[in-house]
C-alpha cells in the first residue's frame, strides 16, 4: 500500500490518467459504443495538441513563469507557409518542411533574445511574437488560394500500421526521446536546475544563454510541426486554427504534473494529459454542450485535477 501511495504522489499523472480512463468508459457506455476504435480515435485527436504540448513542457520547465505564447501564431502561419511551398505536390514537400524549420528555429531564437537580452518576461515577449506571427498569417491569408494537400503528407495523417493511426507510433517515439533529453543529456539537466534555481544555476556554470535558447527554439519548432500537420488534417491553412493550442498546452503540462514554477517535467503526464483534455472535449460533444458551457466545464474540470494533484505532492 505505502509504495502504491509514493508511486502516486510522484506521478501526479496518475489522476488525469484515471479521468481519462473514466471518461472513455462512460462515453462507450452512453453512446454504446465502447471500444477500442473510439479510444484510438480520441488519441488520434490528443496527438496533434500532444507534439505541441512537448515543446511548451520545456519552457514552462525552464521556470520564472515562461510561457511559450507566440504558439498559436506559429501553428497558423507555418500552417500557411508550409501548404503555400509544397502546393499539394509531394515533390515540393521536403522543401516545404525545411523552409518551415528554418522560420521556426528563427522565431525561436528571436524569443529567447527578447527574454535573455531584452529581459522581457516570458509571457510578454513571445504574446508579443504572437501578435506579429497571426498578422502575417493574416496578410498572407488575402490572396491564398492554395487548399491541396500533399499525398504524401494527406497519407501520413490518415494511414495505419497493425490499425494504429502512424502518428500516435510518432507520439509515443517523442515521448521516449523527450524522457532521454530531459533525463540523460546535460541539457535535460540543465534545465531541471535552472528551473529549480536561476541564481544557483548560474553559479553552477549552467549555460544559461544556451539553455534557454534551445528550449525557445524546441518550442517553436515542435508548433512549427504540429501546424503543418493540422493543416494537412483539416485540408488547408485557416486563421485562428492555433488560437486553441496556447492554454491548451499550458493546461495538459498542468494537469500532467509538470510544476507550472519550473523545475519540474512530466513528459508521460504531459501526454496523459493531452489525451484527458480530448476525452473531456468528446464527452461534452456527445452530451450536446453549448460550446460556452464546454469551456467552463473543462476549467472547472482541470481546475480540480490540478487540485487533487497538488494535494497529493504535500
Amino acid at each position: 500500500m505505502n509504495n502504491i501511495k509514493i508511486f502516486i504522489k510522484k506521478n501526479i499523472w496518475f489522476w488525469p490518467a484515471i479521468g481519462a480512463f473514466f471518461l472513455w468508459l462512460v462515453m462507450g457506455v452512453f453512446s454504446h459504443n465502447l471500444n477500442i476504435e473510439s479510444f484510438l480515435s480520441n488519441s488520434y485527436a490528443a496527438s496533434f495538441l500532444a507534439i505541441v504540448t512537448l515543446g511548451q513542457m520545456l519552457v514552462v520547465t525552464s521556470g520564472r513563469g515562461a510561457i511559450d505564447l507566440s504558439i498559436p501564431g506559429v501553428i497558423t502561419l507555418m500552417a500557411f507557409i508550409s501548404m503555400k511551398f509544397a502546393n499539394g505536390q509531394n515533390s515540393n514537400l521536403f522543401f516545404a518542411v525545411l523552409i518551415v524549420l528554418v522560420i521556426a528555429v528563427i522565431i525561436g531564437i528571436l524569443n529567447s533574445l527578447m527574454v535573455l537580452f531584452l529581459k522581457i518576461p516570458a509571457i510578454i515577449a513571445t504574446m508579443a511574437m504572437n501578435y506579429i506571427l497571426t498578422t502575417l498569417a493574416l496578410l498572407i491569408n488575402k490572396n491564398f488560394l492554395i487548399f491541396d494537400v500533399a499525398p504524401a503528407l494527406q497519407g501520413f495523417i490518415q494511414n495505419r500500421f497493425l490499425g494504429v493511426q502512424i502518428i500516435i507510433y510518432v507520439i509515443i517515439g517523442l515521448g521516449f526521446l523527450f524522457v532521454f533529453i530531459l533525463n540523460k543529456t546535460p541539457y535535460g539537466k540543465s534545465l531541471h536546475a535552472l528551473g529549480q534555481n536561476y541564481d544557483a544555476a548560474k553559479l553552477a556554470g549552467v549555460k544559461i544563454i544556451r539553455v534557454e535558447m534551445l528550449t525557445y527554439i524546441i518550442s517553436s519548432v515542435m508548433a512549427a510541426l504540429s501546424g503543418i500537420l493540422i493543416a494537412a488534417r483539416v485540408g488547408g491553412a485557416l486563421l485562428g486554427m492555433g488560437d486553441a493550442y496556447s492554454m491548451e498546452t499550458v493546461a495538459a503540462v498542468a494537469v500532467g504534473g509538470t510544476l507550472i514554477s519550473g523545475g519540474r517535467a512530466s513528459v508521460v503526464g504531459s501526454l496523459v494529459g493531452c489525451l484527458f483534455l480530448a476525452l473531456i472535449v468528446t464527452a461534452m460533444q456527445i452530451l450536446g454542450m453549448p460550446v460556452g458551457v464546454q469551456r467552463m466545464a473543462k476549467g472547472a474540470i482541470i481546475l480540480l485535477v490540478i487540485v487533487i494533484g497538488t494535494f497529493q505532492q504535500k
